[in-house]
């Protein structure tokens, strides 16, 4: 073995091992996802989470100044917590189902449902512009006129008192 392979080895393996180890890591949006769809199922009347692209909103939102921080640590705390128990996207609903059913019986997990449930109906039910209800299909199963004037900025000025 020459110096340069003896060298390079050990750099290369760390390397790709932690590559592999990147592709293997679940991303927490995608289990988020994986979430907001289990608790919001495509029905023969009603849209998925993921057609009204209820977790491209909530990443929105939550890049804005006027979004609070503390739930976005809560939310991704309840998703560490929930994974920790196992929970992860290739599981079968009925394990999906079990982990959440045994999850939203303590204080903790079932304040966490409720918030994520609570973001997942602004996705459903916000005007477009915030990057929810894609193609108003959330106001459209519900057959919901929107209010007018409709809004013309995603998000306006915080004027602190």
């Amino acid at each position: 073995m020459t110096r340069r392979l003896f060298i390079f080895l050990p750099l290369f393996s760390t390397l790709a091992f932690g590559f592999f180890s990147f592709l293997k890591k679940e991303d927490k949006w995608d289990v988020l996802e994986s979430i907001q769809n289990h608790l919001f199922p495509k029905t023969k009347h009603y849209p998925s989470a993921s057609e009204f692209e209820a977790i491209r909103y909530l990443k929105i939102v939550s890049k804005d100044n006027s979004f609070d921080r503390d739930d976005l640590e809560f939310l991704f705390r309840g998703l560490q917590e929930i994974q920790g128990r196992g929970y992860r996207n290739g599981l079968s609903f009925m394990e999906k189902e079990k982990l959440l059913k045994e999850f939203s019986q303590e204080r903790f997990g079932e304040n966490w449902i409720s918030m994520v449930l609570n973001y997942t109906l602004e996705a459903l039910f916000s005007d477009p512009l915030y990057g929810g209800n894609v193609k108003e299909i959330g106001w459209q199963s519900f057959n919901h006129n929107p209010g007018l004037p409709r809004p013309k900025k995603r998000f306006g000025v915080i004027h602190h008192v």
